[in-house]
C-alpha cells in the first residue's frame, strides 16, 4: 500500500511540475506576441507584400521572389524572379508562381499547372513556410502549439530565457518538428532559435539568427540567416543562408480574385 501511496504522489506531483511549467512558458510566450505588437494588430493590416531574398551567403546563388499574403485564412502567393537555390533550379521555364488560397495550392510555370507530386508538394511547403516565417512571431500561440521551459543559455553575454516549442498532430506540416526559442530578457523578442524541418527533410536543427525591423507599429524579423547545428545551439557546419524582407508594403487590398494579378 505505501508503495502505491508513493507512486501516486510522484505520478501527481510530475503533472503538477508539468502544468506549471507549461503556465510559466505560455506566460514568457503571451510576451514575445506582444513585444512584437500582438497578433491583433498584424491582422488589422489585413495583408502584405513584399520581396523576399533567399542567398547561400558563399556562393551568391539566390531565389527571389514577390511574395503577397492575405493574413485572414492565411492566404499566400509568390512570384519568383530568380531560381538559383532550392526552388526548382532545373525545371524549365519564365514565370513560376505558387498559390494557397486557405485550402490548397496551386503551382504553375508559364501559366500551366505543375502536376508532378514532387514539385507540386514543393510549392505548397514553400507557401506554408514563407508565411510562417514572416509571421512566426505573432503565432506562437496559436492552438496545438506547445510550450515548455528548459534552463536559460547564455549567449554573448546575455542570459536567454528558452522555451521548447512543438506541435500536437494536424498541426503544421509535421508533429515531428521542435523548435528552441532564445529570449532577449530586456526586449522579449526572440534573437535566434533553433528548428527542424522534416516537410523539407531536414531532421537535424539548424540554428536561426534574426533581426527586426518595425513597420507599421509591429517587429518583423526582416533579416535571418542559418546554419546547420546540435540542439544545444552550436554550429555545426559554417555553411549560411540569409533571408532578406524588403519593400513591405500592408493594406494593398488582396483578396483571393486579385491577389495574383
Amino acid at each position: 500500500m505505501k508503495k502505491l501511496i508513493s507512486k501516486i504522489v510522484t505520478v501527481v506531483l510530475i503533472a503538477f511540475i508539468t502544468t506549471a511549467h507549461a503556465q510559466e512558458a505560455k506566460q514568457i510566450i503571451t510576451k514575445v506576441v506582444e513585444a512584437n505588437g500582438g497578433k491583433k494588430a498584424l491582422h488589422k493590416l489585413k495583408d502584405v507584400s513584399f520581396d523576399y531574398v533567399f542567398k547561400v551567403k558563399d556562393n551568391n546563388l539566390a531565389d527571389i521572389s514577390k511574395e503577397r499574403y492575405i493574413f485572414d485564412r492565411e492566404v499566400s502567393y509568390a512570384e519568383y524572379t530568380k531560381r538559383q537555390v532550392y526552388v526548382l533550379p532545373q525545371m524549365p521555364g519564365k514565370k513560376y508562381t505558387q498559390f494557397f488560397d486557405g485550402n490548397k495550392s496551386v503551382s504553375k510555370m508559364d501559366g500551366k499547372v505543375i502536376t508532378e507530386k514532387q514539385p507540386a508538394f514543393l510549392g505548397h511547403i514553400f507557401r506554408k513556410t514563407n508565411y510562417y516565417w514572416f509571421t512566426m512571431m505573432f503565432k506562437l500561440l496559436d492552438p496545438g502549439v506547445n510550450h515548455k521551459t528548459l534552463p536559460s543559455r547564455n549567449v554573448n553575454g546575455i542570459t536567454y530565457k528558452v522555451i521548447e516549442m512543438s506541435f500536437g498532430d494536424n498541426i503544421g506540416e509535421s508533429s515531428k518538428d521542435r523548435y528552441i526559442l532564445y529570449i532577449n530578457p530586456k526586449t522579449y523578442r526572440v534573437d535566434q532559435f533553433l528548428y527542424n524541418a522534416t516537410g523539407f527533410g531536414l531532421t537535424e536543427p539548424n540554428i536561426v539568427k534574426v533581426k527586426y525591423e518595425k513597420v507599421d507599429g509591429i517587429y518583423l524579423p526582416t533579416y535571418r540567416k542559418y546554419a546547420p547545428s546540435d540542439w544545444d545551439g552550436n554550429v555545426v557546419k559554417e555553411f549560411w543562408t540569409e533571408q532578406f524582407s524588403n519593400n513591405i508594403k500592408f493594406n494593398n487590398g488582396y483578396n483571393l480574385e486579385n491577389i495574383q494579378s
